[in-house]
């Protein structure tokens, strides 16, 4: 009995020394592969990573920026773009919008420096009880480093290439290091402003500016609470929550935001939150198209030679934000296009008249 009780204690002895050893390689595993693994990241060891964009890049983000043509009295007569984007400042953008974006995606942005552990231990806990619904662990700042670097597949490394599974973990990774960077060199109302210049909103909008100026036909520092929780609703996924293609996702989703502010406090009242929640969703819908605009013909016209002018100087037109000014008054050049529209409906009318039911555009002979 004693040999069998001395047995046990032997291998429980055992086990208890070989679980020991297991965790402290675990521990040296973490406290040297961790920093050994950010680092070979950081600096793309033997290329296998992908290359990181340099601090210098971070300070000065190369957005794609639409370039703008402005006449004599300050109006804009059109764009040219790829991506319909324009920057705004922080000190551009409304409270409502501020606040509702802080609120439903990140409402410790101003405690954390661009990553919050707390979200990311919640997001962990959700995996492993297989509760999915606990929200999300990025931060406004990861968002923006996505925005602007991760997402660009000539930062790949041949790992990610080869590997299809490593390339999350490997672009999460470049997440924390940029957001590190962001957080170090930015202002937090800088960072939000950068985020919002960077989001696509569906329909070509590109950046909260267009993107006001294409749904409500505003200007960002206009946008209204429930306007703003529109918006800040289909950052998490533009298509599905577009309210011109998909009103009843958009509605579900800003009453969800809007709830969000009311738990938070931001909305002080039931009643003004019920108030709002049972508005509907008022759309000044318009699709911005760099071909139509005031002066469409003299945009096309000198197209050529703006691209000219920038080829010389290393930049492009349609990404490098140019503002460029014109010697065109807007208020004569609408009255001209009006003038031109009231001519072009008689000469219509004497077309119809004339032809009737007859097909000018078949040869009778």
């Amino acid at each position: 009995m004693r040999q069998t009780v001395s047995t046990l204690l032997q291998i429980k002895k055992a086990w208890f020394a070989i679980a020991i050893k297991a965790l402290w390689i675990v521990i040296l595993t973490i406290i040297i592969g961790l920093p050994i693994y950010i680092f070979s990241v950081r600096y793309d060891l033997f290329g296998l990573f992908g290359e990181m964009p340099s601090l210098r890049a971070i300070e000065n983000p190369e957005n794609d920026l639409s370039s703008e043509l402005i006449s004599a009295d300050g109006v804009s007569l059109g764009r040219y773009y790829i991506y319909h984007r324009s920057q705004v400042s922080y000190e551009q953008l409304s409270p409502d919008l501020v606040n509702t974006l802080l609120i439903s995606e990140d409402h410790r942005f101003q405690d954390h420096s661009g990553l919050d552990f707390r979200a990311f231990l919640r997001v962990m806990y959700g995996i492993v009880t297989f509760n999915t619904g606990q929200g999300g662990g990025s931060t406004i700042t990861q968002q923006l480093a996505k925005n602007l670097f991760t997402l660009n597949p000539e930062l790949e490394g041949s790992l990610a290439k080869t590997i299809p599974f490593t390339r999350r973990i490997i672009q999460k990774t470049k997440e924390w290091v940029i957001s590190i960077h962001l957080e170090r060199n930015f202002t937090k109302k800088e960072i939000i402003a950068m985020y919002l210049n960077t989001c696509s909103f569906s329909n070509n909008a590109y950046g909260i500016k267009v993107a006001t100026e294409t749904y409500f036909k505003k200007q960002p520092n206009k946008l209204n609470l429930q306007e703003s929780a529109v918006l800040v609703g289909m950052l998490q996924n533009p298509s599905l929550f577009n309210p011109r293609q998909r009103p009843k996702n958009a509605l579900l989703k800003r009453n969800e935001v809007l709830a969000k502010l009311f738990r938070r406090g931001y909305i002080k009242s039931k009643a003004s939150y019920d108030s709002l929640r049972n508005l509907p969703i008022e759309l000044k819908f318009s699709v911005q198209n760099q071909n139509q605009s005031l002066a469409a013909h003299f945009r096309t016209a000198i197209e050529n030679e703006l691209a000219r002018w920038c080829r010389e100087r290393g930049l492009n037109l349609r990404e490098s934000g140019l503002k460029i000014h014109t010697t065109i008054d807007s208020r004569l050049q609408r009255y001209a296009n009006e003038a031109m529209e009231e001519s072009m409906r008689a000469q219509q009318k004497n077309f119809d008249e004339h032809w009737r039911n007859n097909n000018p555009w078949i040869d009778r002979q």
